[in-house]
């Protein structure tokens, strides 16, 4: 996605604050980067601009340069102080086949006031109690519906969510992960 929006920024012809530096790139940013193997409705953008330039005109000329696929919804103009600052992610997980009884897993889930999960990383393995950061969570037939709280302190990923549902490796695997939104504080 960094190499995408580059290329697109470079090709609108937008005057790009540049890093210093022997090799100088463009000042931005993906303040919510997702994890691999999740699809995307939603993205978030950071970048700076040298100067002055009409955000209607940055939008249009932005537009003009994404492949079709991408649609690019609305454009904001903040202060170069100003970061965004994530708050919470919506998710959905539509899952390869029908889960017995998920509308109850979910319930049980929410109910509980813990949720550890651990993560295997080479330095050691951390582990997080998941509970805090599921803000909702809502089963419709074969899909999930999850928003999580995001920020400093972490966060969870959709994967994490489905094994503390208790689903087998293959189904998470197999299941379509989209984040569909980004709320900002």
């Amino acid at each position: 996605m960094m190499r995408l929006w580059e290329r697109v920024l470079r090709r609108a012809g937008l005057p790009l604050r540049m890093s210093q530096g022997f090799n100088p790139r463009p000042k931005m940013s993906l303040p919510e980067p997702r994890s691999v193997g999740i699809a995307s409705e939603a993205e978030l953008l950071e970048f700076e601009l040298a100067d002055w330039v009409n955000p209607d005109a940055v939008l249009s000329v932005v537009r003009d340069q994404v492949p079709e696929e991408i649609e690019v919804v609305d454009l904001d103009l903040v202060r170069p102080t100003d970061k965004a600052h994530p708050m919470s992610v919506e998710y959905t997980a539509r899952l390869p086949a029908p889960v017995e009884d998920l509308g109850r897993r979910v319930e049980h889930l929410l109910a509980r006031s813990e949720a550890p999960v651990t993560r295997h990383r080479p330095s050691g393995d951390k582990h997080l109690d998941a509970r805090p950061f599921i803000e909702s969570l809502e089963a419709n037939g074969q899909s999930l519906r999850m928003v999580v709280r995001t920020g400093p302190g972490g966060t969870v990923r959709p994967d994490e969510v489905l094994r503390l549902l208790g689903l087998d490796a293959e189904t998470i695997a197999r299941a379509d992960l989209r984040r569909v939104a980004i709320r900002l504080a």
